[in-house]
């Protein structure tokens, strides 16, 4: 069992044993990861629920200035501390490159706000294997999600899933199980500036590896769950991540292929949920 997580700077510190008893046995390959800036609001049940599900739970702290780190050690999390704000990317890789480090072999990525349930955790683990992310997708509650950010991820979806070859139902959702092996199989570039262009970026990579992408039910949670305004900009990051995933497309030829089975594989799922009884 592996019982330690390491930072870039190499300092190791001792695995986080679960308040009130641990439960690591139902899980005993998986730790969560939970990127955060500025969430001392909420970070402390997120990770108490998430100690629950999995047992070892990590944090990094992105330069938050409201106490987040605190408040994540007190709830049972291990935290590695950003020295300044970085984006959501450079802290999703430099957990992911700790967890590996520590032997684990999946990462559970959380979002710091509150939108994602812990209780969904063993859903998506279930579905987790060496060769597949799994994403917890949240549009079988597109009617819960504010109408730009619906309007923006669809954008998303439809670029990224040409890039990967394969529809993406939810490609912005940050709650997802990563195969820590993916980190020895992709390219990706330096840590970019824009956090959210890194998780388009892997999943595109990852496809391009080999890996398969899975996606599992989970609950839209906006309204009075998430406690601060979203560090997510519609505009702005869509536009980052259309940037990236074309620059892609064009380096390969505009990748009909790609297109083509996305839609395809588009409208299959479009036609079955449409058969479902109502």
């Amino acid at each position: 069992m592996p019982d330690t997580f390491a930072g870039d700077s190499g300092y190791r510190v001792p695995e986080v044993a679960p308040p009130g008893g641990s439960r690591t046995g139902i899980l005993p390959h998986f730790a969560v990861l939970i990127p955060a800036y500025n969430e001392a609001a909420t970070i402390a049940a997120i990770v108490e629920r998430a100690v629950c599900e999995v047992g070892r739970v990590l944090v990094v702290d992105d330069g938050s200035t409201d106490g987040t780190a605190l408040a994540a050690e007190r709830a049972g999390a291990t935290v590695l501390r950003q020295d300044r704000n970085r984006g959501k990317g450079d802290a999703l890789q430099m957990g992911l490159k700790a967890i590996g480090d520590a032997g684990y072999s999946y990462a559970v990525t959380l979002d710091g706000d509150g939108q994602h349930r812990a209780a969904d955790i063993p859903a998506l683990a279930a579905m987790a294997a060496p060769d597949r992310i799994v994403i917890g997708s949240r549009m079988s509650e597109r009617h819960h999600i504010p109408s730009a950010r619906y309007k923006a991820n669809q954008t998303a979806n439809f670029f990224i899933s040409w890039a990967c070859g394969t529809w993406i139902e939810d490609t912005q959702s940050g709650f997802r199980i990563y195969p820590l092996g993916v980190l020895e199989r992709v390219r990706l570039r330096e840590r970019r500036k824009y956090g959210f262009v890194f998780e388009s970026e892997i999943l595109i990579e990852a496809c391009r590896a080999g890996f398969r992408v899975r996606t599992a039910p989970i609950p839209a949670l906006y309204d009075n769950t998430i406690k601060r305004a979203s560090h997510f900009r519609p505009v702005r990051d869509i536009a980052a991540i259309v940037a990236m995933v074309t620059g892609k497309i064009l380096r390969w030829g505009f990748y009909p292929a790609g297109l083509l089975r996305s839609q395809y594989e588009r409208r299959n799922l479009a036609s079955r949920v449409e058969s479902l009884p109502s």
